[in-house]
């Protein structure tokens, strides 16, 4: 299960990023250089509210050093690199994890427990 979820989490960074790739080549389509956008850029273009919720609940009590240190960094990067990056991560650990062989899938079903006979 676990390799299953680090497997669907891998391929889904892996189609964002190459959703985020198609629609920054789309947007500098007219212009001699390809510009990406950053990943703050495109959540701000999706969904405002959401971002400014989240600096405001990390900021209530004063500037938050996990807004600056950790988040701000990543918001700044080019979102096809920060999904890439994920991608690679969680199909890296996926790999990490054992796939089961085919006899131990079969001992985990009550039906095939020879003990009981």
């Amino acid at each position: 299960m676990r390799r299953f979820l680090l497997r669907f989490f891998g391929l889904s960074s892996f189609a964002a990023m190459v959703i985020c790739g198609i629609v920054d080549l789309v947007a500098s389509s007219g212009q001699t250089a390809t510009i990406f956008r950053t990943l703050g850029a495109h959540w701000l273009s999706l969904h405002n509210a959401s971002l400014q919720d989240i600096y405001d609940t990390l900021n209530e009590d004063g500037p938050s050093s996990f807004w600056q240190g950790f988040l701000l960094p990543i918001l700044s990067q080019p979102a096809i690199i920060v999904f890439g990056c994920l991608a690679v991560l969680f199909l890296a650990l996926a790999l990490l994890f054992p796939r089961r062989g085919r006899d131990e899938r079969w001992l985990d079903d009550a039906r095939y427990d020879r003990r009981r006979d």
